[in-house]
């Protein structure tokens, strides 16, 4: 198998995995109350807030400039120059369906285990390997961007979010995060493949099984409902 096919079959398979979650079956995602959707956007705030931590491990940790490069231009697009940042952009999303994240980072109450554990985990595994495991797993993280986030928009399109709350999905469904790792994961992988198949077979699961855990709790109602009152 070549560089390319092996892309291209693993977004296959991912795809086809994540569809079979409920949470991206929007007939499904299309019922939920708005207690549910205001657990989504606060639960779902952690599972995407905590990257910078990622990237930090990555860029620190580098022994190359075009690493470093990569890391930096990703902060910076994050920022989205005079615009909005995509932090601002998530807060627009989660005020569409009454969650207020903006004391998210300081008041963590609703980082779950399941989601405190998908970041740890992406730690553990990038200090447990050198940079080359680490630069795949960091494309394979963001190759993930276009497809989560295709699935993602589906999802909040069927939640009836306004115009403004849609910007921050619409966005990373087109973003070219995974285009600048294409040069050096492919010299990478011509060295070791197997380098490039664990780190993306890492990622993969990883994020499937925080996808599943998100799913089952935002179905369960009581549970939802549960937690926002918990929360005050």
């Amino acid at each position: 198998m070549d560089f390319q096919n092996f892309l291209n079959n693993w977004d296959a398979q991912y795809k086809e995995a994540a569809g079979k979650i409920e949470l991206f079956q929007p007939e499904l995602t299309s019922s939920w109350n708005d207690v549910q959707k205001t657990i989504f956007a606060h639960v779902f705030y952690h599972a995407r807030g905590h990257f910078h931590d990622f990237l930090w491990y990555v860029g620190s940790h580098a022994n190359d400039k075009e690493t470093k490069d990569i890391v930096l231009k990703n902060i910076a697009e994050e920022f989205n120059s005079s615009a909005r940042s995509h932090e601002q952009l998530y807060i627009d999303f989660a005020d569409s369906v009454g969650a207020d994240t903006r004391k998210a980072l300081i008041c963590d109450k609703y980082h779950m285990q399941f989601v405190r554990e998908f970041n740890h985990n992406h730690l553990k595994w990038l200090h447990e390997h050198n940079p080359d495991f680490n630069f795949a797993a960091l494309a394979a993280y963001e190759k993930l961007d276009n497809l989560d986030y295709t699935n993602l928009l589906v999802l909040v399109k069927s939640l009836n979010v306004n115009n403004k709350g849609k910007i921050f999905f619409k966005i990373h469904s087109v973003v070219e995060h995974f285009a600048p790792t294409y040069d050096k994961l492919s010299r990478i992988w011509d060295e070791s493949p197997d380098t490039v198949k664990k780190a993306f077979a890492f990622i993969g699961e990883n994020q499937l099984n925080m996808w599943r855990k998100l799913s089952e709790l935002i179905f369960n109602e009581n549970k939802c409902t549960e937690l926002l009152n918990q929360a005050g």
